[in-house]
């Protein structure tokens, strides 16, 4: 949701421009050139922008999922061997008593 608003606050301006400069002129980057309205090429330009940041947004989540996964999985198994140490624990606590129990019987 935040993203969409970034996005509409972004544009809105660059719409309003786009609108207001119709007429157009002569474009050169470097070799080329060619007839552009400036309202529309700063439109351009900043969608393009929106999408290279939104797309760098999107592989930094990726690879922040991608490690909170590998985390959890980490979590879970360390979860189960604590599991295993308790059991274990539990289970010597009362090999002794049972021992000990035995011994005064007999």
């Amino acid at each position: 949701m935040l993203r969409v608003l970034l996005l509409v606050v972004f544009l809105a301006p660059l719409v309003v421009f786009a609108l207001s400069n119709p007429m157009e002129q002569d474009i050169w980057f470097f070799f080329l050139g060619w007839k552009l309205a400036i309202g529309t090429l700063a439109l351009g330009v900043g969608l393009i922008g929106a999408i290279i940041g939104f797309v760098v947004g999107w592989i930094g989540e990726f690879r922040q999922r991608s490690r909170a996964r590998r985390s959890e999985q980490q979590v879970r198994s360390l979860e189960s061997q604590l599991i295993d140490l308790h059991q274990r624990l539990d289970r010597l606590q009362q090999t002794p008593t049972t021992a000990v129990s035995a011994s005064d019987k007999g």
